[in-house]
């Protein structure tokens, strides 16, 4: 496990996508995996989202 060292704005729209993810299992389980796939190959590659306001 590793520690992300983000601003908080950035842990903040991180934690809705992953809010997101979750919405989405619920519903279609494949469609959250693709997402949840994305998500983390997003995380590996230094791709964050911008910061919330």
């Amino acid at each position: 496990m590793r520690a992300l060292q983000v601003p908080e704005g950035v842990r903040m729209a991180l934690t809705r996508k992953l809010l997101v993810i979750t919405a989405a299992a619920k519903h279609d389980l494949a469609d959250a995996a693709r997402r949840l796939d994305r998500f983390t190959a997003d995380l590996d590659e230094g791709r964050l989202p911008d910061e919330e306001r």
